[in-house]
């Protein structure tokens, strides 16, 4: 989740004690590590995104890898309309049009070559903040545990319970400093589209529900400055003070 792993190192001997397949969420975690060893690759599939604001992106669409070849050929089929092999245009099974252009698949190619680059500037960014933020008493930062890589695809904030507004009123007050924010994800459980479907019904989940109001994460893409960082300490210091 923003950049930094589960330990997959525990997920997957439980998912093989129960039979369970596992496949890895690491939109958000390219490049990040459990004990030395790159997320993507611990499940029988992982999943990167390749959305603009990723740290590979080739502008939308993204990768599933898998060293499975019974499940590359699914994914194969299933990304191109479900195409046989020994008959075009009849079809068995219904398949969607997720082929990724060969526009789109070079810049993604040129994106990977320059992945470590990438990360590397990304942790600069999270220790640029971290070190202007430490002593502000009134957020939790991030954090990296020792098994652990994060890659920090965005620098998250989370508000003390003390502090006497959320995480919506907080960006407000930072927007009228000249910084914009963006909001912690809501919970699938708090989603009018599957409530209205009839899921999740009085269901509630303590802590995704405050992370969802007490969160947001500020400027950290590639392309920020010392500067801006410093600006943005300065917005988020005054606010709180």
């Amino acid at each position: 989740m923003f950049g930094h792993p589960v330990d997959m190192r525990r997920l997957v001997p439980w998912a093989k004690r129960h039979g369970l397949f596992i496949i890895e969420d690491a939109a958000e975690a390219h490049g990040a590590e459990v004990g030395g060893r790159r997320v993507g690759g611990f499940g029988d599939m992982g999943c990167f995104s390749f959305y603009a604001n990723k740290i590979v992106t080739t502008g939308e669409g993204g990768m599933v890898v898998t060293n499975n070849a019974e499940f590359a050929e699914r994914l194969r089929s299933f990304r191109n309309l479900c195409f046989r092999k020994d008959r075009r245009f009849l079809h068995k099974e219904i398949g969607h049009n997720y082929r990724l252009t060969d526009l789109q698949a070079a810049v993604g190619v040129a994106q990977i070559e320059r992945v470590d680059a990438h990360i590397q500037k990304k942790r600069w960014v999270a220790a640029c903040y971290r070190e202007r933020l430490k002593s502000l008493r009134q957020v939790n930062l991030p954090v990296e545990r020792d098994w652990a890589k994060n890659v920090y695809w965005m620098y998250g904030l989370v508000l003390h319970d003390d502090v006497p507004f959320d995480a919506a009123e907080f960006a407000r007050r930072l927007h009228k400093q000249g910084v914009d924010t963006r909001p912690f994800f809501l919970g699938m459980h708090e989603q009018p589209v599957f409530r209205s479907n009839g899921l999740f019904e009085r269901e509630t989940y303590p802590v995704s529900e405050k992370l969802a109001r007490r969160g947001l994460y500020i400027p950290s893409g590639l392309t920020v400055t010392e500067s801006e960082i410093d600006r943005v300490c300065e917005a988020i210091t005054h606010v709180l003070s």
